[in-house]
């Protein structure tokens, strides 16, 4: 067969699967319903976008720019303005296989916790320690109503993590030649991973009361609730004290499992037992697919706690109970989330190898893609927020329950 000719109908069939997929399925009118509300309030996909090109912004253009003002003449990072595009069969087999984890984390993101909250993080931490429109007392008041004594530990550790956020791009990127020569190599590594450890304790908390605002914004146009942003925001940041338990269960976990081995790995005993090498590749096949599948199968738990602020042990029993009584619409919605978020990876690490990961329109894409990857985050989460509500109102099979 003409290998063109066999590509097309590869293409044909690939597009008839997506559209059996996306228009075949139990979820459908949850999906449309997703759409509906992005259309409604684009500052759900708004909000996931400018996080997104944030630190895209970041990691492309500004930490290729601090390289090249620190790092020795022959060391700098080279600009190539043109490169032909090169995408060899190994490389397209090899991104099919690297974009399994990306998608599996995203669809694991919808529950949790779907945004990259750094370098913004840096701000919102200056902002909370300043008490910007009140909302550092707000958290606090909302953590120790809530948690009573334990709610001034909870504000002590939140605080710390955001100075340890302020401090991050200090001594991570900027000040990282300069502490070289007067630290040694294993202390500077375990202060690295201290530091960036801490900082993501205040990056998750942060992503995490951002996505429990953007659940209340679906929620308010499902229910067809008029509300003011600041008021919302308010709203948020008490329902996130709620759901503080369940966010500290996650970070618990991902400590364990990632930072902890992290940082043992460049202290003695341990550095003698276990090299750094051996660890990071334990954190890439083990413990992040560990981390994200346990996170899908308690998908509920965010949203259940965001709705009705249950203890833990009553979250699970709605859990459980959701599970039972619509565990095939949360099957196909699973499917339906991954399809796309590993096409929109695959895509990624193609065009990123193909254009050229250094080169212009590489750097161009690479700032682009944030902005198609928000879309989908925020239909998705849209549609998983509006698929929760019908399922526990009792209208999973109503086509029609939003009619506004």
């Amino acid at each position: 067969m003409n290998p063109e000719l066999r590509f097309w109908l590869l293409v044909a069939g690939a597009l008839a699967g997506y559209g059996a997929l996306l228009f075949a399925n139990p979820v459908r009118d949850s999906l449309r319903d997703g759409l509906r509300c992005i259309r409604r309030y684009p500052t759900l996909w708004i909000t996931l976008a400018v996080f997104g090109l944030c630190y895209a912004l970041f990691q492309q253009v500004g930490l290729r720019l601090l390289d090249f003002y620190l790092l020795p003449e022959g060391e700098r990072p080279i600009w190539q303005w043109t490169r032909a595009w090169f995408l060899p069969h190994t490389f397209q087999l090899e991104a099919a296989q690297r974009s399994v984890l990306p998608a599996l984390e995203s669809v694991a993101g919808l529950f949790n916790n779907v945004i990259a909250t750094f370098p913004f993080s840096v701000v919102a931490a200056l902002l909370l320690l300043i008490n910007w429109k009140g909302h550092h007392l707000v958290l606090n008041r909302a953590l120790r109503r809530r948690y009573g004594t334990w709610g001034w530990i909870l504000y002590g550790i939140i605080t710390a993590a955001a100075i340890a956020t302020l401090a991050k791009p200090l001594v991570l990127y900027a000040g990282l030649p300069f502490l070289a020569r007067f630290l040694p190599g294993a202390l500077l590594l375990a202060s690295g991973f201290t530091i960036d450890w801490l900082s993501f304790l205040f990056e998750y908390l942060f992503g995490f009361c951002i996505q429990i605002y953007l659940i209340l914004l679906v929620y308010a146009w499902v229910r067809g609730v008029s509300f003011t942003p600041q008021h919302l925001l308010d709203f948020a940041i008490r329902r996130f004290a709620a759901v503080l338990e369940w966010a500290a269960v996650v970070l618990a976990l991902s400590s364990a499992l990632i930072h902890l081995p992290l940082i043992l790995s460049t202290l003695p005993p341990f550095s003698s037992w276990v090299d750094v090498s051996t660890v990071i590749s334990y954190v890439g096949h083990v413990a992040r697919p560990a981390l994200a599948i346990f996170l899908i199968f308690f998908a509920t738990f965010q949203i259940t706690l965001t709705f009705h602020s249950e203890s833990l042990a009553h979250a699970l029993r709605d859990h459980l109970r959701f599970l039972r009584r619509n565990g095939g619409g949360l099957c196909w919605f699973l499917l339906i989330a991954f399809v796309h978020f590993y096409a929109f990876h695959f895509l990624n690490n193609a065009l990123t190898f193909g254009l050229g990961a250094g080169a212009a329109q590489g750097i161009a894409w690479q700032l682009a893609a944030p902005l198609l990857e928000a879309f989908v985050a925020a239909w998705l989460l849209a549609s998983w927020v509006c698929f929760f509500k019908k399922c526990v109102s009792g209208h999973a099979h109503d086509s029609h329950w939003i009619t506004f």
